[in-house]
């Protein structure tokens, strides 16, 4: 149990910190905003929100790194609660923070939504993890979950990259 702990909070946190080369309110919604596709400008007026957001992000989410492991090397069910309810809020407002962009390209749109989604199937993951008795089958799903959308966000932020010559 302590070992799976350790690995989904690890997970976590390289989902969380991943976007800084580059995270929940899911009923907040997008403004209904007609998007460009294959609009250059655009793309990299978003892509540069899209970084500049991940990279402030990014020192927050390496001290939650830190207090994750300490809280689940120290097995303080305390430790561990706090660290979930303080994770579950940067979540939160990282998602709102992510809505908050105002995304003109499909192609930055659809960096975002993985970036929301991710960050979301983490925080399952980790609450999934921490119950009194987690669902090894479920958390093996959302491990795969979030492994695949870490690929695709990987894939098209280095196309995107590519396309604009960065």
């Amino acid at each position: 149990m302590k070992k799976i702990l350790i690995a989904t909070l690890c997970a976590t946190a390289l989902t969380l910190t991943a976007c800084d080369k580059k995270s929940t309110d899911t009923a907040a919604a997008t403004p209904a905003v007609q998007l460009s596709t294959n609009n250059t400008a655009d793309i990299k007026a978003d892509f540069a929100a899209i970084e500049t957001l991940g990279t402030a992000k990014a020192k927050e989410a390496l001290e939650f790194q830190n207090k994750i492991m300490q809280a689940a090397q120290t097995g303080g069910v305390e430790a561990v609660k706090e660290t979930m309810t303080s994770m579950e809020k940067f979540t939160q407002d990282f998602n709102k923070d992510l809505d908050a962009l105002t995304i003109k390209s499909t192609e930055v749109d659809s960096i975002r939504n993985k970036m929301k989604a991710s960050n979301d199937t983490s925080l399952e993951m980790i609450k999934m993890t921490t119950s009194g008795k987690p669902d090894q089958n479920k958390i093996m799903e959302l491990q795969k979950k979030a492994t695949t959308i870490q690929q695709e966000l990987i894939t098209e932020t280095q196309a995107l990259k590519q396309k604009l010559g960065s």
